[in-house]
């Protein structure tokens, strides 16, 4: 008899419109889990290959958190399931971790649901030693997600509104200009939209 891994939801978190963020048990899956690695997520045993970023991962619990939008049929799915449900399997680590090391100041920005990716970049550099400044943002306000995460990790944190309705009126990009003409960085790690990249 094949032995069957279970995949099961243990909390969710609606973060902003349209953004869920999920803690699953897949202790197998984190065992060698670094920054910047994803995870495919298929939700029931029909549904589609998802590809998530690993937002945040605990190796002692065994647990991958992932956050995604609800942008199809898929990620719609599974953003109606509910904890101690469980998904049909959770493929991974998957993808290149990021390096890490002592830069010196390292600048992590992060747009919309991109953020999610920042969070444990920011982590591992700022593990490494690095002085860490987080450059995060969103259309609205309503969008944003993981602040207080990324302030409890980052020495300096801020964030922009493309309309002005939280933190700096404008792009991440305008901050990261700012901060690049002071000459103090030394490392820029980004992901985002297109237009923002």
């Amino acid at each position: 008899m094949e032995e069957t891994t279970i995949y099961k939801i243990l909390s969710k978190e609606k973060l902003a419109e349209s953004i869920t963020q999920m803690a699953l048990d897949a202790p197998e899956v984190v065992r060698n889990a670094k920054a910047g690695e994803f995870v495919i997520v298929i939700p029931d045993e029909n549904g589609e290959r998802i590809p998530l970023t690993i937002a945040d991962f605990d190796k002692s619990q065994g647990t991958v958190t992932v956050i995604f939008q609800e942008v199809g049929f898929s990620t719609i799915k599974l953003s109606r399931m509910s904890v101690g449900n469980c998904v049909y399997a959770v493929l991974g680590p998957l993808g290149k971790p990021k390096h890490v090391e002592k830069f010196g100041t390292v600048i992590c920005i992060g747009g919309g649901v991109g953020i999610a990716e920042v969070l444990p970049v920011a982590r591992a550099f700022k593990e490494a030693g690095n002085r860490v400044i987080g450059i995060i943002g969103a259309r609205t306000k309503k969008l944003l997600i993981l602040e207080e995460k990324l302030k409890r990790i980052c020495d300096e944190l801020f964030i922009t509104t493309d309309d002005g309705s939280y933190g700096i009126k404008g792009f991440v990009t305008d901050v990261l200009a700012q901060q690049l003409s002071k000459g103090a960085c030394s490392y820029v790690y980004a992901v985002g939209p297109v237009p923002m990249m």
